[in-house]
């Protein structure tokens, strides 16, 4: 047989292996087309579930920000029902959404009112006196003064002339008085029930004790004198500083971020004699600019130092606008009082996440307390007078009648014992206030017809002498102790040093007398002293008198003041916070608003004059700041014919939501912000 060249059996071959692939093609593009449709199917029901979800959700959500569930007792997710079933909503079939409140009922970044970055309230008068107003306005009428956040008062709301707005609710304890705009309008007056934004936040001072005295900075012509955070207790010299008769009048006064302690001693029970009286305790601003807190320049940029001539306001690190913002605190004790009057302040607190940047705070406990430190001992004689070896420490320290020194005079004489020492135990702190001082001399001698005589001249170390005496006493074989007052008007080189926080011990010369030759004996010479110390002081005398019915009653006066002078101005970037003080502010013109962050005292007066010209609102609470909120889990459940739908098993979406209110006990349906804190798919 004859072989064949061609390649047909080849061809074949490679026909048969193409026929192959396109056939095993075909059936790999068949297969994966069903599975895409099975998949697209299965995406879509999942995606009409999540879909049908989600609707399901919102609606539930939206039906909660339009009432006024708030999980009070007896209260229903859903009006009278904690279940909402939707029917129709995919088509014939349907959802039920199922709620429970968050047991724990934790309030949501504000856990109380002490525990809140901002106050509940924009004003907040605690006040209950029956003759004082809690909130007074006076303004021209025609005028409008406008607040924006909630106005509560313990007492009444008297609007004297002009309007009273705000965006939201007004709550008035024993009524209202005058023109209220409020939302919902008319305003709640009076009110009785029960309210958390009624009580007093108790907010806590930035700092637990009185920080450290200050002395004042010089008074020089630079423009600009800085003052260190710390406490102050002289009211006098500050109102000189900033008054029209000082060197360095309209400076700038900065400063510094931290905590200023303002407790003056010029009058009152506890008045420090060698402070001026005149002006009493209110410290007035009256030439310059007080800037308080983190010097930032016309663009918010924080700089090193305030500029020479600050716009105010402007001038210091707003914690409204800026989380990072340390500014101060202005702690004010006793019947301390601020005057702004011609001068211009602005004071700027510290940014918090937990609690309101206090800027101005009024104490409303602590006292101060004698400090006693009795039988101060000497520890060295570098002079014995004629007492000799027998004047040593050790004879002299303690009244032993054991070891005492002698002197046997032979004629009426006298001698002087040199002692040193009466150190304190510790050392005692700067802005003390001294009030007794006594040399004690035990002692006695041989003439029982006669008296001796003593002499004292105290030396505080780097002081001058301080001298007094005493007539001693008759002859005895017993030893006896002579008390000596030393400087009983407190003005001296030894209340100096007791206020500067200098005083380290001193030097007694003792000088004995006696009228004829007799035996005399030295037990013990000792120093006893009783000071007062720095100390957190509640607010009292006029501050806290009631009732306050506005400038010109000395017994009853307002914590800070502002008169409305022409170039008065005097804003606090921050909440001011003065439980049992008034506050009492004359506004002519003013840029922005004047109270930042809210006011809560127990009472607030404000006047407008003709020439006052802002038109937005002169206290607020920022908005974005936390509310108080309540938290609430959501489960959604679908089936396919009308509900309502079984609420066991897995749902198809669950979600923890918050709902913020402005006021946490009677909320505004539609006002309520919506926080989504959790959002997920069980399945």
């Amino acid at each position: 047989m004859r072989r064949r060249d061609d390649d047909s059996g080849a061809a074949l071959i490679l026909v048969l292996v193409l026929v192959v692939v396109i056939s095993l093609g075909l059936l790999s593009l068949l297969t994966f087309s069903g599975t895409s449709i099975r998949t697209t199917i299965a995406l879509r029901d999942q995606g009409a579930t999540a879909s049908t979800s989600d609707g399901a959700m919102a609606a539930a959500i939206n039906t909660i920000r339009n009432s006024t569930y708030n999980n009070s007792p007896g209260q229903n997710c859903f009006g009278g029902s904690d279940t909402l079933t939707l029917d129709g909503i995919a088509g014939a079939g349907a959802a039920t959404v199922a709620c429970g409140a968050d047991p724990s009922k934790v309030l949501i970044q504000c856990p109380s009112l002490s525990m809140c970055n901002r106050p509940g309230s924009a004003v907040l008068t605690l006040g209950t006196h029956g003759g004082e107003d809690g909130v007074n306005i006076q303004q021209p009428t025609g005028s409008m003064f406008r607040v924006r956040g909630v106005v509560f008062s313990n007492s009444n709301i008297n609007v004297v002339n002009g309007t009273l707005a705000t965006n939201t609710r007004v709550y008035g304890r024993t009524g209202c008085s005058g023109t209220i705009i409020s939302d919902p309008s008319p305003p709640s007056c009076p009110y009785a029930p029960a309210n958390p934004l009624g009580e007093d936040p108790n907010y806590l001072p930035a700092v637990a004790a009185a920080p450290p005295h200050r002395t004042l900075p010089a008074c020089t012509s630079t423009g600009r004198i800085t003052f260190e955070p710390g406490y102050y207790d002289d009211a006098n010299a500050l109102t000189a500083m900033m008054g029209n008769g000082s060197a360095c009048k309209n400076s700038v006064w900065w400063f510094k971020p931290g905590a200023y302690y303002f407790d003056f001693h010029n009058t009152g029970p506890n008045a420090n004699p060698r402070l001026p009286s005149a002006g009493g305790n209110i410290w007035t601003i009256d030439t310059g600019k007080l800037v308080a807190g983190t010097p930032v320049n016309a663009a918010g940029q924080v700089i090193a130092q305030p500029p020479l001539n600050p716009t105010i306001p402007g001038s210091c690190n707003n914690p409204i606008k800026d989380a990072n913002a340390v500014g101060v605190q202005f702690i004010f004790g006793g019947d301390s009082q601020l005057a702004v009057k011609a001068g211009q302040a602005e004071i700027c607190g510290t940014y918090s996440a937990t609690r309101p940047p206090v800027a101005v705070y009024g104490l409303k406990s602590g006292s101060e307390t004698d400090t006693a430190l009795t039988d101060l001992k000497l520890t060295g004689v570098p002079g014995q007078g004629a007492f000799g070896p027998t004047a040593t420490p050790a004879a002299l320290a303690d009244a032993d009648a054991v070891n005492f020194a002698s002197w046997t005079a032979t004629k009426k004489d006298d001698t002087t014992i040199k002692a040193t020492g009466f150190a304190p135990p510790s050392p005692i702190p700067a802005g003390s206030i001294l009030k007794s001082a006594t040399v004690k001399v035990t002692h006695r001698h041989s003439d029982d017809s006669r008296s001796d005589a003593l002499q004292v001249t105290l030396t505080p170390q780097g002081g001058t002498p301080i001298s007094a005496s005493a007539a001693g006493r008759a002859g005895s074989p017993l030893f006896q102790t002579t008390t000596i007052p030393i400087d009983p008007a407190r003005t001296g080189a030894l209340a100096e040093s007791i206020h500067k926080g200098t005083f380290t011990g001193a030097t007694i010369d003792l000088k004995v007398s006696v009228d004829r030759p007799t035996v005399a004996d030295i037990d013990a010479i000792q120093l006893d002293l009783t000071y007062v110390a720095p100390a957190f002081r509640a607010g009292a005398g006029c501050v806290t008198a009631a009732p306050y019915t506005g400038l010109g009653n000395a017994s009853r006066c307002a914590m800070v003041t502002s008169d409305g002078s022409p170039n008065n101005q005097f804003y606090v970037q921050g909440t001011t916070y003065a439980p049992h003080a008034a506050l009492d502010i004359t506004l002519n013109n003013a840029a922005e608003q004047v109270f930042r962050f809210g006011v809560v005292s127990r009472s607030l007066w404000v006047k407008l004059t003709g020439s006052f010209f802002y038109s937005g609102p002169v206290i607020e609470v920022p908005d974005d700041s936390p509310g108080f909120v309540f938290s609430v889990y959501l489960s959604v459940y679908l089936c396919p014919s009308p509900g309502p739908c079984a609420t066991s098993g897995t749902p198809s979406l669950r979600a923890k939501v918050a709902f913020v209110d402005a006021d946490p006990v009677t909320p505004l349906p539609g006002r309520r912000q919506v926080s989504v804190l959790s959002w997920s798919n069980p399945r």
